[in-house]
């Protein structure tokens, strides 16, 4: 069970729930959650509604299914929690099969995936029917491909969207793995004129373990939207992202962010040490930095690609447990 609740001035924003999963023999569960809110914004306007989520799976070494509903209510809020959307009764369900040849290829098999959500007006939202096939081959190398026909409704229009993707990894050793993902096909442009558009998207990314200490990341993001209307590009965006770790001794942990974002020039590094007594008391000390390319600050103060710091932060933090 949960409650949370949040006051100020006259205003507040209460939750309380309740959640359970039950396990049924050896490969099957059951899991619901249930929550009711109250609010009252400073503006005097009260709201209340309920959550529901409920749903069945199926686990055994061949067959795999499962299904779910969930519901949000229109005038659900919270202000100690993030909820993405509102006003959605989804119901999905999904089955996978596979064989397990156990030889250069460990296992693979099929899988299919439907839902469909509505309002609490009954208007169709979303629908989506997926399928694709995945291949688990020895000294953890995997891949899959999918397809999918999607609905997505946006400003009171019906969008049909045909969607690809695939993905890989390689992890043969434990010192190197390399892995990635491209996606294509239909995107809506979520403007005041929405338009189906032609969409390529990915991620690749590159782990290092040179030693146990030591561990690096490099993740590259793209995603890139054309107007098939008049074959020009709406945008091309890339974000490179390195993740540096180091763990000088059991207590002690450094680890360093550095992204870069091409679609709004930004630059972030971001240090952290960590110090560990024990799992409920840490102390954290960092040093954050954040730079924009001058012409995306203002073009007419600072004509020109070089960047600008905008902010700077140093921050420490000390959590600790109180044993009792």
């Amino acid at each position: 069970a949960i409650f949370t609740d949040r006051e100020f001035m006259d205003a507040y924003s209460r939750v309380g729930g309740v959640d359970g999963r039950f396990r049924i023999g050896l490969t099957d569960d059951v899991e619901f959650r249930l929550a009711q809110s109250s609010t009252r914004t400073e503006a005097g306007q009260t709201l209340s509604g309920p959550v529901l989520d409920v749903g069945y799976s199926h686990n055994g070494r061949n067959l795999e299914f499962d299904v779910q509903h969930a519901s949000v209510d229109p005038d659900f809020r919270t202000a100690t929690g993030f909820v993405r959307r509102t006003d959605t009764r989804r119901t999905r369900g999904s089955v996978q099969y596979r064989w397990w040849p156990e030889g250069r290829v460990v296992n693979w098999g099929p899988g299919i995936d439907y839902s469909r959500n509505y309002d609490f007006a009954g208007v169709l939202q979303d629908e989506t029917i997926q399928a694709g096939v995945n291949v688990q081959f020895a000294r953890n190398i995997r891949f899959n491909v999918e397809g999918s026909r999607e609905l997505e409704r946006f400003r009171g229009i019906d969008f049909w969207k045909w969607r690809r993707q695939v993905f890989g990894q390689v992890g043969t050793s434990r010192r190197f793995s390399v892995g990635g993902g491209f996606n294509w096909g239909d995107q809506v442009r979520f403007t005041d004129t929405p338009f189906l558009g032609r969409s390529l998207g990915g991620r690749m990314f590159v782990t290092v373990l040179p030693f146990s200490r030591l561990q690096s990341s490099i993740n590259v993001n793209f995603s890139r939207l054309t107007d098939p209307r008049t074959d020009t590009r709406v945008f091309d965006v890339k974000i490179f992202r390195a993740l540096t770790t180091y763990q000088f001794t059991e207590r002690l942990l450094f680890r360093n962010i550095l992204e870069y974002n091409t679609f709004d020039g930004t630059l972030d590094s971001n240090l952290l040490f960590t110090y560990r007594v024990n799992a409920g008391t840490v102390f954290f000390a960092g040093y954050d930095d954040h730079y924009q390319q001058g012409n995306r600050l203002d073009a007419a103060l600072f004509p020109t690609s070089e960047f600008r710091q905008t902010n700077r932060a140093i921050f420490t933090k000390l959590s600790y447990l109180f044993r009792y």
